[in-house]
């Protein structure tokens, strides 16, 4: 398990950083329908790369906390406080994101042949 905490905050420091410091435009495909999503400019992109920041320190501040202390304690008000805060700014940056981010139509889809 900590095998794939710590793949999984590897993802979220360098998906973070790729996006914060290149801001590369992409398209977000719609999980219903491919056909449909959203355009991020690079203030979107910024804004995706700052929230995967954030949930990677939250990741970090856990992983320390639960593997690498020198006894495994539930946290405290102070720590759950530091949790939620995180919680609560990327949730923020993540909802950001998405409301700068233009919905529109997908530039590479193309509709599926038709059987004859």
């Amino acid at each position: 398990m900590r095998s794939l905490q710590v793949v999984m905050l590897t993802l979220c420091l360098i998906g973070g950083l790729y996006l914060l410091t290149q801001a590369p435009s992409f398209f977000m495909p719609g999980r219903g329908d491919p056909s449909v999503g959203h355009q991020f400019d690079p203030a979107a992109s910024r804004l995706l790369g700052a929230a995967l920041l954030t949930m990677a320190a939250m990741g970090a501040l856990y992983m320390r906390a639960m593997y690498y202390s020198a006894r495994r304690r539930l946290p405290g008000p102070a720590a759950q406080l530091r949790y939620f805060m995180l919680l609560v700014l990327a949730l923020g940056l993540f909802a950001a994101a998405l409301f700068v981010a233009e919905p529109g139509a997908n530039p590479e889809y193309r509709p599926p042949a038709q059987a004859r």
